[in-house]
């Protein structure tokens, strides 16, 4: 394993450096045996170098109709677009709605689905990356007509600039923080009032958060966790693609593949069996009805 000084962006959307173009300098990891890995640190993962296979399905039969890899390091969000669109042009696809977790909730995928295609998405909700303990941003409510935040203590965060990414920052004014009796809970020990930003594109976001809290919605995605979950854990616990067997991005990709061609298989003999399967049932019970009526017919009794 060996240390390169190469700019890194944040994962995170509500990050402030998100959209940073000076973003500073990080030291990232990088492995000597397979340099096209790359080093993955989130949240209930294990820790080392991975691959990440982005996958889609669709809802009907679980039918895998893209399987791409990319480092481990690399953030969901970002071959998102692309994938989608290889789909929709290769296969013709009429998508409607889809179905993805917190990690694609960005104001910039909303956005990219919703005005761009044309298409309506049900979404985890991401509550940021506030400090532990501290109030996050779900806390403040966002009035629209009056452009400003109400916080906990029905105080107005208005709004005071907007930056060169697109963020609008509010601030509460007139010192009305110092005297809060929540000012523990909301603000750091290096804060003296709250600021909250907000994406330009963030109406995007709102507008998915909620259409996924309405029925159709709400079914859209509970069928993710057994639809594209249940995927990957046939892959993981059926086909071995829990570990790499090979080095290097192209052939892990013709693991992934090989192994998302192999559950197709299998989906697709399972449905053309039950297909038949009901086909020969509903020929033998149009036999056995006819034979009874031409039996009935001649005089002869029926057991």
């Amino acid at each position: 394993m060996k240390f390169d000084e190469t700019p890194k962006k944040p994962d995170d959307e509500d990050d402030e450096n998100y959209f940073d173009d000076d973003t500073p300098t990080k030291t990232i990891k990088k492995s000597t045996t397979d340099p096209d890995s790359g080093f993955m640190h989130r949240d209930g993962k294990p820790q080392g170098f991975f691959y990440l296979d982005h996958r889609t399905v669709d809802s009907k039969c679980n039918i895998i109709t893209d399987t791409f890899v990319t480092p481990g390091n690399v953030n969901d969000v970002k071959p998102y677009r692309e994938r989608l669109e290889y789909q929709i042009k290769k296969f013709g696809f009429e998508v409607e709605t889809v179905g993805l977790d917190a990690g694609y909730n960005t104001s910039a995928i909303c956005k990219m689905l919703l005005e761009d295609l044309k298409i309506q998405a049900a979404m985890g909700k991401r509550r940021g990356c506030q400090q532990k303990g501290k109030y996050g941003k779900y806390k403040f409510t966002y009035i629209p007509d009056w452009d400003v935040y109400i916080c906990p203590e029905r105080n107005y965060l208005e709004y005071v600039t907007t930056d060169r990414n697109g963020y609008k920052e509010y601030k509460c004014k007139n010192d009305r923080c110092a005297n809060c009796p929540r000012r523990e809970e909301c603000l750091s020990e290096k804060q003296k009032t709250k600021s909250l930003r907000r994406h330009v594109w963030e109406n995007y976001r709102d507008e998915v958060y909620v259409f996924t809290h309405t029925d159709e919605g709400k079914e859209i995605y509970a069928k993710r966790k057994e639809k594209i979950e249940r995927s990957f854990a046939e892959s993981k616990e059926l086909h071995g693609l829990r570990y790499c067997r090979m080095r290097g991005n192209e052939r892990v990709s013709e693991q992934c593949l090989l192994t998302a061609a192999v559950q197709n298989m299998k989906k697709i003999a399972n449905i053309l069996w039950k297909r038949d399967k009901q086909f020969l049932s509903r020929i033998i019970k149009n036999l056995t009805y006819t034979t009874q009526t031409h039996l009935k017919m001649v005089g002869l009794s029926v057991v």
